[in-house]
């Protein structure tokens, strides 16, 4: 049977408060993780950067690393290089930005190891790269706009070689039915952490409303609009 989405909003929606629930997780990992599994926020950010991908267009991969044709490990050892020497290059431009690194450059994210959530990683730090922001501290760290260039040629040839690969492609219901499955287990963790940073600072002490705002809390998930009751029309008055 298709997988179907646990929730009635947009997948947008989802991936949009996953950031701010995340980022806010992050932020206050010294408090929240002691609530949590271990590496649980990790874990949501790999989940959100693989619902982004697949929202976004791009193909998912059946093929494992594991299992590459002799091109396409070339074609991948030239990524792994590339999205390590910007890892390295992000850690040195933006030190002590934890939350950044992990969130824009995947520092300390490599898990899980498929194919499709390689190519999602490196499209996000590719991305991250391509900011103007992020591009000017990067080049004064080294890497410069032909690295980015170069990460973007490595990404796509991967991509091209693996889509060439037999069997490698799997169809348009299977692709939706990992894009569901991803997304349901990322709102399944947003409501876990959610639930740990209530029981962290709750709502009785007013003092907790910044920090209860930046776990979203009340405002995630949002509120469905309920249909209007239909109602019956009156009876017609008795004659006069």
């Amino acid at each position: 049977m298709p997988v179907k989405l646990q929730f009635k909003f947009p997948t947008a929606t989802l991936t949009q408060e996953a950031d701010y629930i995340l980022d806010a997780a992050e932020e206050h990992a010294a408090e929240i993780n002691a609530r949590l599994e271990e590496n649980f926020v990790a874990t949501q950010r790999t989940l959100l950067g693989t619902v982004r991908g697949g929202t976004s267009g791009h193909k998912s991969k059946a093929a494992d690393v594991a299992g590459l044709t002799g091109a396409q490990n070339d074609a991948f050892t030239d990524l792994k290089d590339l999205v390590g020497r910007a890892k390295e290059s992000a850690k040195r431009a933006f030190a002590s930005q934890d939350v950044k690194l992990r969130s824009e450059f995947q520092v300390g994210i490599t898990t899980p190891g498929d194919l499709a959530s390689v190519l999602s990683r490196a499209r996000i730090v590719r991305d991250s790269c391509v900011r103007d922001t992020n591009a000017q501290l990067l080049a004064k760290k080294g890497w410069i706009a032909g690295d980015t260039t170069a990460l973007t040629h490595a990404i796509d040839a991967l991509d091209t070689k693996d889509d060439t690969q037999e069997g490698a492609k799997t169809d348009k219901t299977d692709a939706t039915d990992a894009r569901n499955s991803a997304a349901n287990e990322l709102y399944e963790g947003l409501l876990t952490i959610q639930n740990a940073a209530n029981n962290q600072w709750p709502e009785r002490n007013s003092a907790n409303a910044g920090i209860r705002a930046k776990f979203r809390l009340g405002l995630f998930p949002p509120r469905q609009e309920r249909k209007k009751k239909e109602t019956s029309p009156a009876p017609p008055a008795p004659p006069a």
